[in-house]
């Protein structure tokens, strides 16, 4: 087995054109092809993106979560303002 080679290459028109000319492979070689396939858009899926999300959390108790870390945080403030004011 021949040593492998790592070649830079564009393919434009059915033709593959190696970057540096000196390593373009001779007649009969056989090479391999690797390539990053062009990423394609999705297409907007219909319907309105934040009805799509209503009711995900449920059963979560979001909202007694959200008032905790809430009161906390005002807790915490507090604390901090005690030990800062003389």
């Amino acid at each position: 087995m021949k040593g492998l080679r790592t070649v830079h290459a564009i393919f434009k028109k059915g033709v593959l054109i190696f970057a540096d000319p000196a390593l373009v492979p001779q007649d009969g070689t056989e090479v391999v092809v690797t390539y990053f396939e062009a990423l394609q858009a999705e297409a907007p899926r219909g319907g309105d993106p934040l009805r799509t999300l209503r009711g995900r959390g449920k059963g979560e108790r979001l909202v007694e979560k959200l008032l905790q870390a809430r009161r906390e945080d005002r807790e915490h403030d507090e604390r901090s303002y005690r030990y800062l004011r003389p």
